[in-house]
């Protein structure tokens, strides 16, 4: 978590950055573009390398980048005056490594944590996420105050303590040797990888439905964003009543989190996933019903905490039915898919709210959510195969009553089964 709080510290920095160095709100837009961008163009083929070679050098080369670009940037915000073009690559390489980073940490967590532990697990790591969401943000701002390079201490400080971590993980996160084999051979194999990740998810009528229906999602959220904020701004809420607004994003998606293990284990995650996203109906109905942007920037937040558990169940359910050998494709694919939607709804929203309005708009929203439900509910189920084996697992234990016991741990991880069932 505290890698993350020192990434969430900064990021939340670099716009403030940018208008101290150039004052031009087209500079500081440029600088979160080159954070994100990266995000779009290197997921497929980051997930396609994961697969193919160490995933813990992965993480610690790129861990190891990021801690020289923010010494690099340390050293230019004290000694040049305005080292804006500087502060810009400093971006792209940053995001570029956080690409890395984050689909080797995804693919590796199948290797290091046992099945049987997998729904405390990924609630765990859900929640160490939003907890650096919500303490992130206010510390970068904070940091700044007190001199433009301290955010960047910060990230330098706990990337070091990131690589501490990484030297001590146990277990073998090394990749099959016929990959690494295949990926010195011939490059021509890239694309044939590439489609493989997909056919998992493709075959896996549940990854298939809940990933394409949290894509949608996604982009419907960073239009609700905007058009509150909009509408906030138009009654002159201040920049710190705005922002703490926002955290309750963080707030609601940290409480779902150290809920969600729980919860995932008894009612298993297709059904997880289905209540969810049941449940964001109404809540998005608030947002378009309510005059008060207070009200509806509650209920936004309140997502989060559906979010959170649609999150875990998916990790769940993708640790169980994903071979290890295409874990890192599958994660690039659903990376791209999340990362892209985002950036489609906030690239849009503004011509969307310019072109209806900030009522009509939510209006649409909501009847955007209300299909994603419905699709939701009525296509989203587990293969046979691991259908049939999370009920026996539950018949067992009612039969035998153990209080750790967990469901569909009997299933093979990478397995015949799994393989042929397939976010």
């Amino acid at each position: 978590m505290l890698s993350q709080l020192g990434t969430l510290g900064a990021a939340a920095a670099n716009p403030l950055l940018a208008l101290a160095l150039t004052g031009s709100p087209i500079v500081a837009g440029w600088v979160a573009a080159a954070n994100t961008l990266p995000g779009l163009v290197l997921h497929l083929p980051v997930g396609l390398l994961v697969d193919r070679y160490d995933r813990r050098w992965i993480m610690a080369i790129s861990q190891g980048l990021r801690l020289v670009n923010s010494v690099v940037l340390i050293c230019c915000l004290i000694f040049l005056p305005a080292p804006w073009a500087v502060f810009v690559v400093a971006a792209v390489i940053d995001g570029s490594c956080a690409v890395f980073f984050r689909i080797a940490e995804l693919a590796a967590v199948r290797h290091v944590v046992p099945d049987c532990e997998a729904e405390s697990k990924m609630g765990k790591s859900e929640a160490r996420h939003h907890l650096a969401l919500v303490l992130g943000r206010p510390v970068g701002g904070l940091l700044f105050t007190f001199g433009r390079q301290f955010p960047y201490i910060l990230d330098a400080a706990t990337t070091c303590i990131s690589l501490i971590s990484i030297a001590c993980l146990k277990g073998d996160l090394k990749s099959d040797p016929t990959l690494r084999g295949a990926s010195r051979a011939s490059s021509r194999k890239a694309l044939p990888s590439l489609r493989e990740g997909l056919g998992h998810i493709a075959r896996d009528r549940l990854l298939l439905v809940a990933f394409g229906a949290c894509a949608v999602a996604n982009a419907g959220f960073q239009i609700v964003i905007l058009l509150l904020v909009v509408e906030a701004e138009r009654r002159h809420f201040t920049g710190t009543v705005i922002g703490a607004m926002l955290a309750t994003s963080g707030v609601s998606g940290f409480l779902g989190a150290i809920t969600a293990s729980a919860v995932v284990r008894w009612l298993r995650p297709v059904l997880t996933i289905k209540c969810c996203v049941l449940l964001w109906v109404p809540l998005i109905v608030v947002v378009a019903a309510a005059d008060d942007p207070r009200i509806g920037i509650g209920a936004w937040g309140a997502c989060s905490f559906m979010g959170a558990y649609i999150n875990v169940a998916l990790a769940v359910h993708q640790s169980k039915v994903i071979p290890k050998d295409v874990l890192g494709r599958v994660e690039g694919v659903t990376q791209f898919l999340t990362t892209g939607a985002v950036a489609l709804g906030a690239s849009a929203g503004g011509y969307v709210i310019s072109r209806f309005g900030t009522r009509m708009t939510a209006v649409l929203v909501a009847g955007a959510f209300l299909a994603i439900a419905g699709v939701v509910c009525l296509l989203a189920h587990p293969p046979g195969r691991v259908r049939q084996a999370e009920t026996g697992a539950r018949n067992d234990a009612v039969a035998e009553a153990p209080s750790d016991a967990v469901p569909g741990e009997k299933l093979p991880v990478g397995s015949a089964a799994s393989a042929s069932g397939n976010a």
